[in-house]
């Protein structure tokens, strides 16, 4: 008999171990607002199409809520010296966006949130894969 209460003794911690080691998925990583409203600094291309190492600042991207969008480049040719264009962008699906770069066209592409400040677009250019790095 002293042996079943060890048993019943040892059941019993290893339920209340289990029941109180769960865990919430509700408590992950996503829990961040996941909004492209914003200005973002461009901080790396893969592969490097783009050389934006002559100039100390970074190219940005404004995203404006009404879709549009206005991008700052910094060109060691011109004393790195802002110049801006406009272009589009717009929410395809939950994870998918069409963007309008510049001089390159618009791209379909996957916007991942890393956090509430960094995002990856990733996308293609003349069928070559490219990721785009950008922060707050």
């Amino acid at each position: 008999m002293n042996i079943m209460k060890k048993y019943f003794l040892l059941i019993l911690l290893a339920g209340f171990f289990t029941l109180t080691s769960c865990s919430s998925d509700d408590d992950g990583d996503d829990d961040f607002e996941q909004n492209i409203v914003a200005t973002w600094h461009l901080t790396a291309v893969e592969p490097p199409l783009l050389d934006f190492s002559e100039c100390s600042t970074n190219p940005t991207i404004t995203f404006e809520e009404d879709e549009t969008t206005e991008w700052t480049f910094y060109n060691a040719e011109n004393d790195c010296k802002p110049e801006t264009d406009t272009g589009m962008w717009n929410q395809n699906t939950e994870s998918n966006y069409t963007v309008t770069i510049p001089g390159f066209g618009s791209f379909d592409g996957t916007v991942e949130f890393q956090n509430e400040n960094e995002f990856i677009f990733t996308s293609s250019y003349q069928t070559i894969p490219v990721v785009l790095y950008f922060e707050k």
